[in-house]
C-alpha cells in the first residue's frame, strides 16, 4: 500500500502549507543566485516542508534536482564522488539544477572532512546549493552556517492541517468525525507528515473514523510548548488528547495550571461557560494543594484530569486567541532579576569595602541610599553606578 504522505505530496508551490514567507525567500534567492554565492540553509521542525520546497521549485522550473542525504553520505570521499562533478557540469535535458543536501546535521561532529567537503561544493558549484537541517545553531554546523543564507520554516498551522486531512478523507472515501480531524491536526504539533501518517493508520480497513478510534491510536511522545497545548486544553473536548498534551508539555503541570487560569477569560466569553470553567479549575486547585499538603503525588494525576476537562465547560471564543503569560510569573521574573542585580551590586561594593555582599545590603546600602537621594550625580569616587543601579538602591 502506498503511503499517503507520498500519494498526496504537493506537486505545486501553492499546495505547500503555511510557508509563504519561506517560499518567497527561497524563490528570490534562486532568481538572484550566481556561482560563488552562499548556499541556502532551510531549517525548521520535522514535517514542515524543508525537503519539499526545493523539490517542488525544481519541478516547476523543470530543473534537475540532485539530492543526497548527509546522514548516508557522511565522509568527504562519498560527498565528493556524489556531488563534485554533477555540481559543475550542465545537464543535457534540463535548463538548470538544484543541489540538495538533506539532513546535514547527520554528519558526525568527529568527521570534519564531511563538513569541509560540503563547504567546498558550496564554493565551487555552478548551481545553487540548498541544505536542510532541523537546528542550524548546533556547534558542529557553525562552519557551514557561515557560508549560507538562513531561511526558517515555521510549524504548519493546525487549521491548514485539518483542511488537508479533510481533503484526503474525501478523496479516500472516508467519513471522519469533525473532532477527530481537529484533534489529529492539533496533536501533530505542526508536523503535517505525522498527521497524515496518523490518519492513514486510523483509516486502515475502515471507511469511517470516530473519537473512539482516535483514543486507540496512541499519541507520539513529543515535548511541546505551553502555547501549543493551550488550544488543545481549551477546545479539543477530548480528555485523552488534553491529558497527553499536558504530560508532553515542557512546563510542569503546576505552571500549566496558572497559564490556564490566566487565559480562561480570553477563551470563554459567555458568563455561564466561564463560570463552569473556573469551577473545574477550582477543583483542579484542590488536588494541586493536596499534593503539597499531603506529599501524595497521585493527586497530581487528578489535577491533570480536571485541567483536561476544561474544554467541556462550554464553547470557546472562535478565532485566534493571544495567550498571555501569567501575571505572577512576570512579577516573579522581575523580582528574580531585581535580586540578581542587587546581589551583583552588593558584591561589587563589597570589593571596595572588603566586606561580604550580605553586610553591604544590611549595613551600607541604607546610608548609600541617603547619600544618593541628596546628590544629583550617581558616580562617586571609587565606584560608578549606572542609572538603573541608582534607582535600584533608591527603591530598596
Amino acid at each position: 500500500m502506498k503511503l499517503w504522505t507520498e500519494k498526496y505530496r504537493p506537486k505545486e508551490t501553492k499546495e505547500i502549507l503555511s510557508q509563504v514567507k519561506a517560499l518567497k525567500e527561497t524563490t528570490e534567492w534562486l532568481e538572484r543566485w550566481r556561482p560563488g554565492d552562499k548556499a541556502l540553509l532551510l531549517y525548521g521542525p520535522s514535517g514542515t516542508g524543508k525537503t519539499l520546497i526545493p523539490e517542488v521549485l525544481a519541478r516547476e522550473k523543470r530543473w534537475f534536482l540532485m539530492q543526497i542525504n548527509a546522514s548516508d553520505e557522511r565522509d568527504s570521499n562519498s560527498i565528493d564522488s556524489a556531488l563534485s562533478e554533477i555540481s559543475k557540469n550542465h545537464s543535457l535535458f534540463h535548463p538548470g539544477k538544484i543541489i540538495l543536501i538533506d539532513e546535514a546535521e547527520g554528519i558526525s561532529s568527529r568527521d570534519r572532512g564531511g563538513l569541509k567537503a560540503i563547504i567546498k561544493i558550496i564554493k565551487e558549484s555552478r548551481f545553487p546549493v540548498v541544505i536542510t537541517v532541523g537546528n542550524p545553531y548546533v556547534p558542529k554546523l557553525q562552519s557551514i552556517r557561515n557560508h549560507c543564507k538562513l531561511v526558517k520554516l515555521s510549524k504548519v498551522n493546525a487549521l491548514s492541517i485539518e483542511k488537508r486531512l479533510r481533503e484526503i478523507c474525501e478523496k479516500e472515501g472516508v467519513k471522519a468525525d469533525e473532532d477527530v480531524l481537529k484533534n489529529l491536526a492539533r496533536w501533530s504539533s505542526g508536523d503535517i507528515r505525522s498527521a497524515i501518517n496518523d490518519l492513514q493508520t486510523l483509516c486502515q480497513d475502515r471507511k469511517g473514523i470516530t473519537e473512539k478510534d482516535l483514543e486507540s491510536l496512541g499519541y507520539r511522545e513529543r515535548e511541546t510548548s505551553v502555547f501549543s497545548i493551550l488550544p488543545t486544553i481549551f477546545r479539543s473536548k477530548n480528555l485523552n488528547a488534553s491529558r497527553q498534551a499536558i504530560r508532553n508539555c515542557d512546563k510542569d503541570p503546576d505552571e500549566i495550571f496558572w497559564w490556564v487560569e490566566n487565559n480562561l477569560p480570553q477563551e470563554f466569553e459567555h458568563p455561564d461557560s466561564l463560570a463552569k470553567a473556573f469551577d473545574i479549575l477550582s477543583r483542579a486547585d484542590v488536588f494541586r494543594q493536596m499534593v503539597s499538603k499531603q506529599q501524595n503525588w497521585r493527586f497530581k494525576s487528578f489535577m491533570i484530569d480536571m485541567l483536561a476537562g476544561i474544554s467541556f465547560a462550554g464553547e470557546p471564543s472562535g478565532g485566534f486567541t493571544p495567550y498571555k503569560s501569567p501575571d505572577r510569573f512576570i512579577r516573579l521574573a522581575k523580582l528574580k532579576r531585581r535580586k540578581a542585580m542587587m546581589s551583583g551590586l552588593s558584591e561589587r561594593i563589597g570589593s571596595y569595602t572588603h566586606t561580604s555582599g550580605k553586610i553591604v545590603q544590611n549595613s551600607y546600602l541604607p546610608y548609600l541610599k541617603i547619600i544618593l537621594s541628596r546628590k544629583k550625580k550617581s558616580d562617586h569616587e571609587g565606584i560608578e553606578l549606572s542609572e538603573e543601579e541608582t534607582k535600584l538602591i533608591l527603591n530598596s
